[in-house]
């Protein structure tokens, strides 16, 4: 009987230490790449504004986004920060609100739409056969923030005609932004989501 009280009062212990572990854990938080909406893309003066195509006038201009590659160490819900001395800090506590690649891809589509009025962004792959103007492919080197430092993107990228069978333009992005508090993953999102913002804006211009 004593042997069985005993065990009972480890086990209500155990269960109190548990409880009390849990309650010192801090909350996780997430995190997106939409915090600020791209600004529209200045016309070129000498180029009027796209007007959407009508029907029998010409074939629609559909552009393809293959999903953006990105790095190994990226690859993971938490958020990454560099650190003096070559090191990488996983911010155990701050995660991406779903797969990077994904937020990534789909921020790029959106910003796209609003540099390319009036062409039809579409990512891929298509559920069934569309004929498309172009293709873009996407591939990130870094996305990234240090402790104490700004957000850096650096992208290679490649744009083809013909449907995605003739290549047109191979490309580099290479893009800072400051970021308003440092070390702060709220404000490390935000500047990463405006490294993309230019990143849009350079294949933009070599779809144009």
């Amino acid at each position: 009987m004593a042997l069985a009280l005993h065990a009972r009062r480890l086990l209500l212990c155990a269960s109190v230490l548990a409880l009390l572990a849990a309650c010192s854990t801090p909350p996780s938080r997430f995190y997106h790449l939409d915090a600020s909406a791209p600004d529209a893309a200045p016309q070129d003066a000498a180029r009027p504004a796209a007007a959407p195509l009508r029907g029998g006038e010409a074939q629609r201009r559909v552009i393809g986004v293959e999903g953006v590659k990105i790095p190994g160490y990226l690859d993971r819900s938490e958020l990454v920060m560099r650190a003096p001395g070559n090191r990488l800090v996983v911010r155990e506590f701050d995660r991406w609100g779903g797969p990077l690649d994904e937020m990534v891809t789909r921020k790029l589509l959106r910003n796209l739409e609003t540099n390319l009025p009036g062409a039809e962004i579409v990512g891929l792959p298509l559920q069934r056969d569309f004929p498309l103007s172009q293709v873009v492919e996407v591939t990130l080197d870094r996305f990234d923030a240090a402790e104490d430092g700004p957000a850096v993107l650096e992208a290679r990228w490649r744009v083809f005609d013909q449907g995605g069978d003739r290549l047109r333009r191979l490309g580099h992005t290479a893009a800072q932004e400051p970021v308003s508090a440092a070390g702060d993953p709220g404000a490390v999102a935000d500047a990463l989501g405006r490294t993309l913002d230019r990143l849009a804006q350079d294949v933009a211009s070599a779809l144009r």
